[in-house]
């Protein structure tokens, strides 16, 4: 019994993944940073908690990219990987 072949995704598809990432980067960095501006405003701090909404908003945003656009993909392709070798009547 043979497996279906799965298509690569469209360029579009591609597209809206690498936009979606790049979106959830941009605004969890302006939502830390818009947070920190108000805590700035509450305590009267400026720009200590704006910087540091700032940085944590850009770290998590990157954190979130990198799991997504790297390790997801390594794990599926290893998973794959796996799955090929268990196969029977794949042997090289």
């Amino acid at each position: 019994m043979t497996r279906p072949t799965r298509e690569k995704p469209g360029l579009a598809a591609e597209a809206s993944r690498y936009l979606g990432v790049g979106m959830t980067w941009a605004l969890s960095t302006a939502l830390f940073l818009w947070l920190g501006s108000l805590a700035d405003g509450r305590w009267d701090t400026e720009p200590i908690f704006t910087l540091l909404g700032a940085a944590i908003g850009a770290a998590a945003g990157f954190y979130y990219m990198y799991h997504h656009l790297v390790t997801v993909p390594e794990q599926a392709r290893k998973r794959r990987a796996e799955q090929q070798d268990e196969e029977p009547g794949t042997g090289q």
